[in-house]
């Protein structure tokens, strides 16, 4: 709620502060004696609609479309604007400031809604291989490349492979992006059960390679085991806490299709829906994943995790590639 207010007040007062900018306003517009008053007065109502409308929509989405819009206002403005037979039309401080960014913050939005993306991993749900603080680019072409907001692939690139890393709007709230690795494609009947993972009656293996203690609070270390795992031919690590349960059924919502699994103590059974995927954390016993909330539809994926580019705690993190 505060954070509604004041997206609310700052779409109030910028418009406010370019009017009194505005009543100073000098005949020859000077992209160099731009009226603070009316930079400030712009940027509450970008920093409001941002806001606003993050509360609807997915921030990728929305970064897109916002940049798009802006460039193409600003180009109209100056187009508008131009200077001709001695007669100068005056160019509106708000389109010359955004002209001449406009290039730039277009870019920058294709390039993030279809190229790469950042993104930060923000819990250790996927330990070992990403931890809390690491810095990771997106490859958001991998699965297709895809309409903003629709997220429907308008040029196909490929398809979720098991053992992928992916990104995805997480379906229970999709303004949410969420991180898992992909264990079951559509058609999959994936068993989980006292920690030991079985995908179409082939048990897959898990080697123990040594211990793996973690701490993300500074206070409580936990103990896991580090185990070795490979999903197709794609080896990767996960994490065993001996003591936690393999699933706590009471954690269970409710979700589409929730007929196709069944849960209890031992874990849970699922056949995959056509045009879904079944995503679990590496971290299979701190993780907020498929077992609770279901299945990811293919509209829901925004892009395959592939490098570690920061890590501002561990240097040497950094040029990791994602297994």
């Amino acid at each position: 709620m505060k954070w509604t207010l004041l997206a609310f007040a700052a779409l109030i007062l910028g418009p406010i502060l370019i009017w009194r900018a505005r009543r100073n306003a000098t005949p020859v517009y000077d992209a160099e004696q731009m009226n603070e008053g009316a930079l400030w007065g712009y940027f509450l109502i970008l920093v409001g609609a941002w806001g606003a409308l993050s509360m609807i929509a997915n921030p990728s989405d929305l970064f897109f479309v916002v940049m798009m819009v802006a460039s193409v206002l600003a180009l109209i403005a100056r187009l508008r604007g131009y200077k001709a037979k001695g007669n100068e039309r005056n160019l509106p401080d708000w389109a010359a400031f955004g002209f001449s960014n406009a290039l730039v913050l277009a870019l920058i939005g294709l390039g993030k809604t279809f190229v790469v993306e950042p993104m930060q991993i923000p819990s250790s749900s996927m330990r070992p291989g990403l931890v809390v603080g690491d810095f990771i680019l997106i490859n958001k072409s991998a699965y297709g490349v895809r309409i903003p907001f629709l997220n429907i692939p308008i040029i196909p690139m490929g398809k979720p492979e098991r053992g992928d890393v992916v990104v995805f709007h997480y379906p229970q709230d999709t303004k949410i992006n969420f991180i898992k690795r992909v264990i079951g494609l559509p058609g999959d009947k994936v068993e989980y059960h006292n920690k030991l993972l079985t995908i179409n009656g082939v048990k897959v293996d898990s080697i123990p390679v040594g211990d793996y203690p973690y701490s993300d609070t500074g206070v409580e270390t936990v103990q896991a085991i580090r185990m070795r795992e490979t999903l197709g031919n794609k080896p990767h690590d996960t994490l065993n806490v001996p003591g936690t349960p393999t699933l706590q059924p009471a954690s269970v919502v409710d979700f589409p299709m929730r007929e196709n699994c069944q849960h209890d103590e031992t874990g849970f059974t699922c056949t995959v829906p056509p045009n879904r995927y079944l995503m679990l954390g590496d971290n299979r016993d701190n993780s907020n994943d498929g077992r609770y909330w279901g299945f990811v539809p293919d509209d829901h994926l925004a892009g395959r995790a592939f490098l570690i580019w920061m890590n501002f705690g561990d240097f040497s993190r950094i040029g990791t590639r994602i297994q």
